[in-house]
């Protein structure tokens, strides 16, 4: 521990407080290229702030400890010690959230280190080609359609649904005394048009409809 101690006043010495304060101002910044990319190029169904929140603080951390790490050994054989009593229990269903971790971690690493040219133009690459995958394939027209109502015919209900969507298909049904609700994955024809619901409140039987749009708000 007294090593230890003492290799962090030396790097204390080494390094001014300037620095370490370039350093986390430069790392925020591609963490928020990060976070902004993630959050306009997600296409899943149900967009997750906290998880975004996430990859920023992981960017954060990952370049302080690189930064308390430096390159001295001592350090860095205490700082490995001490995280490895973390243990992570939330699994990572999204590949595609995997590779934001990552690059989350080597931006961190790399700002630690100061590679800033190299974070920095990589960053803006991967931004780049993630915007341009998501323009090529295509907006996002994934929706969750829940309807709750009481007695009303649900053959005719996908009837209404199958001509106001792309695709749709069933997630769940709930059926309680005279209640039914029903859950649907549905591709609309234009992004945005949310037609659909008012045809469906027409029905006297269904008492509510929401469309959910991938950053959780609804329509309905």
């Amino acid at each position: 521990m007294k090593k230890v101690l003492e290799a962090l006043e030396e790097m204390q010495a080494k390094m001014p407080i300037e620095t370490v304060f370039l350093i986390l101002v430069i790392a925020f910044i591609v963490a928020m290229i990060i976070y902004l990319t993630y959050k306009n190029t997600y296409t899943g169904v149900m967009y997750n702030p906290r998880f975004n929140v996430s990859l920023v603080m992981i960017t954060m951390v990952t370049t302080i400890v690189m930064v308390v790490i430096g390159s001295n050994i001592s350090v860095s054989l205490g700082m490995v010690g001490a995280l490895s009593i973390i243990r992570f229990r939330t699994a990572v269903k999204d590949p595609r959230d995997t590779a934001f971790i990552f690059w989350s971690v080597v931006t961190g690493l790399a700002c630690g280190t100061q590679n800033y040219t190299i974070v920095l133009a990589g960053s803006i690459i991967i931004c780049l080609v993630l915007f341009l995958f998501k323009k090529v394939i295509g907006g996002n027209d994934k929706y969750l359609l829940i309807i709750k109502g009481e007695n009303f015919n649900v053959k005719e209900a996908e009837g209404v649904i199958s001509k106001g969507v792309k695709y749709f298909s069933c997630k769940g049904k709930y059926v309680k005394n005279n209640s039914i609700e029903l859950i649907y994955d549905v591709r609309l024809k234009k992004k945005n048009d949310d037609n659909i619901v008012y045809v469906l409140k027409q029905n006297p039987n269904i008492q509510i409809v929401n469309l959910v749009a991938n950053n959780t708000d609804t329509m309905g």
